[in-house]
């Protein structure tokens, strides 16, 4: 708003202009008004949308802020299923080798003793058959000593028959 210049005539200023410009300053004043009332209007609105924002930006904050909790809860409960897991498998991990070297033991154990049980038992059975087999020698012997007799008693038996076929003939030739 501007000072107004009155100018001066005899006993004070122009009423007219005084006037005039009073006017024009009531018309500033109130076009100021009405521009200061729009102003608090925007400023209230402003105030009511920054409280609104302000709001909205500690609900965004506590959404973060449980947001981040529940990462972290997430990360300690991955990392703890992890963990665990990881435990788990390495027992698992021991628990099957330690049952594969017993099993493996075992199956060595039994196998050494099936293997020293067919040892034996084929030794047993190489000595029966040595024993059969000298068996059949002595056997084989006793025949070849039984065809030898058997020869010799056919032999002897001929000779014998040979005998008594003579011995008959002659006495068959001799009168009486």
């Amino acid at each position: 708003m501007e000072t107004p210049d009155f100018k001066r005539v005899i006993r004070g200023y122009d009423p007219g202009a005084v006037d005039q410009a009073w006017a024009e300053t009531d018309r500033q004043l109130s076009e100021a008004y009405a521009a200061h009332k729009e102003l608090r209007l925007q400023i209230n609105s402003l105030r009511e949308q920054n409280s609104e924002w302000g709001n909205r930006l500690k609900h965004y904050e506590q959404i973060e802020k449980d947001l981040r909790d529940a990462l972290l809860s997430a990360q300690r409960a991955a990392n703890q299923v992890k963990d665990e897991a990881a435990k788990q498998a390495e027992e698992l991990i021991q628990s099957a080798r330690s049952e594969s070297e017993t099993l493996l033991s075992e199956a060595t154990r039994i196998s050494e003793s099936v293997r020293t049980e067919v040892e034996t038992k084929l030794v047993e059975k190489q000595m029966e058959i040595l024993k059969i087999e000298e068996q059949i020698q002595e056997l084989a012997a006793q025949k070849t000593e039984l065809q030898t007799q058997v020869d010799q008693a056919i032999h002897y038996l001929e000779m014998v028959k040979g005998l008594f076929t003579s011995d008959i003939l002659s006495s068959a030739d001799q009168p009486g």
